[in-house]
């Protein structure tokens, strides 16, 4: 749209996050778990689709094993590593001898997990990666008299304890770090979906509607507004 600045979004956002696993049940933990960072999981088995995944999206965070199908991920793991907007990336692998530590430390990982692992040390390793470019967000995200704990499908309105669907409290808090900003349509959807999922055209508007009218019935005193063929604010209410 001509004529139209958006103001510039910064990185304080949802975290995204690509898991490279070819083991089904591993590949769903791993998800789970990365689940408490607050943001949206993908899980590819390959690595011809983790390069398609890598085509279409930005991501925070790459958890890879490097003995797939289709050979070694240690490649996705350098090409990734010489990338201008590198993710931060561990490696998780039965492969945990010392030279292949040492390989994949020098091929660009950010750090090297053998398997079987403790989920509490997968997490913290992956709490220290996202704290060195600062791409996690803060634990608690408020606005007036609403709060959002992130990792929780639960809001606080006032003293009134608001249980929110995944999406909603997705889109919550990514509209909370971005308090008084526009984010655009694209922006959210990408944020909140993954590549995998079938959005419809109404999908989005239909979850922020809902979101809208649970905040009001609690007496959340912000609001979110639509800014047409752009996106979305979420704000403090104007006093009536």
């Amino acid at each position: 749209m001509v004529g139209v600045r958006l103001p510039q979004q910064r990185r304080t956002r949802c975290v995204r996050s690509l898991v490279i696993e070819d083991e089904p049940q591993i590949g769903a933990y791993v998800s789970r778990l990365l689940g408490q960072l607050h943001g949206v999981v993908d899980l590819v088995g390959s690595i011809a689709d983790a390069r398609q995944a890598l085509d279409n999206f930005k991501y925070d965070l790459a958890i890879v094993d490097r003995m797939l199908p289709d050979g070694d991920a240690l490649e996705v793991v350098t090409a990734l590593s010489q990338s201008p907007e590198r993710p931060a990336i561990i490696m998780l692998t039965s492969k945990d001898a010392k030279e292949d530590v040492v390989d994949g430390l020098n091929g660009g990982a950010d750090d090297y997990l053998g398997k079987p692992f403790e989920p509490q040390e997968l997490i913290a390793r992956v709490r220290a990666v996202l704290r060195r470019p600062r791409l996690l967000a803060p634990a608690v995200l408020s606005l007036g008299n609403v709060e959002l704990h992130l990792g929780s499908n639960e809001a606080m309105v006032g003293d009134t304890k608001v249980l929110l669907r995944r999406r909603e409290a997705l889109i919550l808090g990514a509209l909370l770090m971005r308090r008084d900003r526009v984010i655009t349509r694209e922006a959210l959807i990408e944020e909140i979906y993954g590549f995998d999922d079938e959005i419809e055209s109404n999908t989005l508007e239909a979850q922020v509607s809902r979101l809208r009218k649970k905040l009001a019935a609690y007496g959340g005193d912000v609001e979110i507004r639509s800014m047409r063929g752009i996106g979305y604010i979420l704000r403090l209410a104007t006093p009536r």
